[in-house]
C-alpha cells in the first residue's frame, strides 16, 4: 500500500505539469462533486478530496499516456527508497525523481517527494505528508490517511496567484539582465511629407507593413528597475499599394507615377525590404501580480534596403496575368528614423518614422513614410 501510496502522489505531482488534447475533463464529468473514490481491484480504495470546484479545474487535460511512461520510469527508485527506509527505520524519507525518456533524453522535470509518518501502531491512523515540488516552480501538499480498507487523500493545490509568485520568484533566483525576444510588427504604411499628395492615393489595406523583430532587452540598473535599452535587428517589409489605375516606373533612372490609360489595373503595388539595427530606451513596469504592465519607448534606428519589386495585376484576353518587375526604381539604399512603442499587459502599439527620402535626391519625388500598426509576441 505504501508504493501505492508514493506512486500515486507522484502522479498527481507529474499530471498538474502535463497538458493533453480533446476529451471531458474532471469538472465536466462529475459536476459540482468534490470527492473522488477510486476502488482497487483488492477492495481497497482511494479517497481525493478537494476543497473547491477551483481544485477540479487544475485537473484539466491531463495526457494519461504521458503520466504512466513517467510512472514506469519511477516504479523502480520507489522500490528501492522504501527498502532504504526500513531497513534504517526511518519516520522521514525524501526523494527526487529525474525524469528522461526512452532515449535517455533529460525532460527538464525535476520531481521531490518528501514523506513524513506519524501515529503507526495497530489500532490506529496512519497519517503521511507528502510535499511534491516540480521542477522548483510548483508545490503540491498531499496528506493521506490509512484506516484499515480506506485511504484518504487530501491535495492542496495552489491557485493561480500562488503559482504566478513562484514562477515570478523563480525567475528572481535565474535572473538575467540581458535577454532575446521574438516580436513581429503588423501594420500599415502611408506617405508623408510627399509630393505624390496630388498624384497618388494609397490603398489602406493593401499598404501593408511587416517587422520581424529579434530584439535585445538590456535591463539597467537592477532587477527591479523599470528602465531598458532595446537594440537587436529587424526585418521590414514595406507595401504600397497605389489607387486609380496608377503604376510606377523606371524610365532613365527616374521613378515616375502616372496613370495607364490602356490597362486596368486590379493590383498595382511597390514591394521593399529593409534590415534595420534599433537603438530604444524603455521604461517597463509590473503589476502587483507580476505581469507586465504599462510600457513606453521611443528611440531611433538605422537600416539599409535589402531588395524591392513591383507588381500588377489585370485582365487580358480574358485571362488574369500577373507581373513581377524587380528593380531598384531608385530607392535610397540606407534608411534611418525614429520608432516608438507604447502598451499595456499584451497589447503593443508601434509607430515608425522613416526621416530619410523613400527615393534618392534627384532620382523621384521627395516623400518619406510613416508606418503603425501593432506589435504581437512581444
Amino acid at each position: 500500500m505504501k508504493r501505492l501510496l508514493l506512486i500515486s502522489a507522484i502522479f498527481m505531482a507529474a499530471a498538474t505539469g502535463v497538458f493533453a488534447k480533446g476529451g471531458l475533463t474532471i469538472g465536466q464529468r462529475l459536476g459540482d462533486q468534490d470527492t473522488i473514490v477510486i476502488r482497487m481491484a483488492n477492495g481497497a480504495k482511494m479517497t481525493l478530496l478537494l476543497q473547491n470546484k477551483e481544485q477540479l479545474k487544475a485537473f484539466q487535460h491531463y495526457s494519461l499516456d504521458s503520466l504512466m511512461r513517467k510512472l514506469n520510469l519511477y516504479v523502480q527508485q520507489v522500490d528501492s527508497l522504501e527498502q532504504t527506509k526500513t531497513d534504517m527505520n526511518s519516520k522521514e524519507m525524501t526523494v527526487t525523481f529525474n525524469a528522461s525518456d526512452s532515449s535517455g533524453n533529460d525532460a527538464q522535470e525535476e520531481i521531490t517527494i518528501t514523506v513524513q509518518d506519524s501515529g503507526k501502531q495497530s489500532g490506529q491512523k496512519t497519517k503521511e505528508r507528502h510535499e511534491i515540488r516540480i521542477n522548483k516552480t510548483f508545490k503540491i501538499d498531499v496528506e493521506v490517511e490509512e484506516d484499515g480498507d480506506d485511504t484518504n487523500v487530501h491535495v492542496n493545490v495552489p491557485d493561480r496567484a500562488e503559482r504566478d509568485s513562484t514562477r515570478a520568484a523563480y525567475r528572481e533566483e535565474h535572473y538575467k539582465s540581458t535577454r532575446f525576444n521574438f516580436d513581429v510588427d503588423l501594420g500599415l504604411n502611408n506617405f508623408v511629407n510627399s509630393d505624390l499628395n496630388n498624384m497618388v492615393d494609397l490603398k489602406p489595406l493593401g499598404s501593408r507593413y511587416v517587422g520581424l523583430n529579434l530584439h535585445l532587452n538590456s535591463q539597467i540598473g537592477g532587477r527591479k528597475s523599470p528602465f531598458y535599452l532595446v537594440s537587436g535587428l529587424e526585418f521590414s517589409f514595406n507595401n504600397y499599394m497605389f489607387d486609380d489605375n496608377v503604376i510606377v516606373e523606371d524610365i532613365e533612372n527616374y521613378t515616375y507615377f502616372h496613370t495607364s490609360p490602356d490597362i486596368d489595373y486590379d493590383k498595382s503595388k511597390l514591394t521593399h525590404s529593409a534590415i534595420n539595427v534599433p537603438l530604444m530606451p524603455m521604461l517597463k513596469f509590473k503589476r502587483e501580480n507580476g505581469k507586465d504592465g504599462f510600457q513606453i519607448g521611443a528611440g531611433g534606428f538605422v537600416g539599409y534596403g535589402l531588395g524591392s519589386h513591383a507588381k500588377l495585376k489585370y485582365d487580358q484576353d480574358g485571362k488574369t496575368q500577373k507581373d513581377k518587375i524587380r528593380d531598384n526604381y531608385n530607392l535610397s539604399d540606407f534608411q534611418y528614423g525614429l520608432e516608438g512603442v507604447i502598451g499595456y499587459g499584451d497589447v503593443d502599439l508601434f509607430v515608425k518614422y522613416n526621416m530619410n527620402d523613400l527615393f534618392k535626391d534627384n532620382r523621384g519625388p521627395q516623400t518619406q513614410v510613416i508606418s503603425f500598426g501593432l506589435r504581437l509576441l512581444n
